[in-house]
């Protein structure tokens, strides 16, 4: 049997304080959907995958995708809505991992800057 193609809608809406719906969710389930997306974006930046679905509406064929390029937007602002919410342990976890991240890009690879020389006499 063939599967259906899902529909893709934009991810920003379910990052945002603006989702009169979302914050309803957020006050029973803020810290496991909040985490779940710091999760989602951490093994996807890891395993270096183009995108990765954010959420699946599994009963209307709806997915949120997150491309590859749009990775640091949403930890931003995963962020952002954190402390809008005070979920600071979740908070911690993003800024830790943004640093970690941002270190492993910075460290280039260790070369050898000796100078060669030889003894004459």
């Amino acid at each position: 049997m063939k599967k259906r193609p899902l529909a893709n809608v934009e991810w920003r809406k379910y990052i945002s304080l603006n989702n009169t719906t979302l914050n309803k969710y957020l006050l029973n389930y803020g810290d496991e959907y909040l985490s779940g997306i710091l999760e989602t974006v951490k093994i996807a930046q890891q395993n270096n995958y183009p995108s990765v679905v954010l959420i699946e509406f599994i009963k209307s064929d709806v997915v949120a995708v997150i491309e590859k390029k749009d990775y640091p937007i949403v930890l931003q602002r995963l962020l952002n809505l954190c402390e809008r919410l005070e979920k600071y342990e979740i908070c911690a976890d993003i800024v830790k991992y943004q640093k970690e991240s941002s270190i492993k890009k910075i460290q280039p690879t260790k070369k050898s800057h000796k100078i060669h020389t030889t003894n004459f006499w």
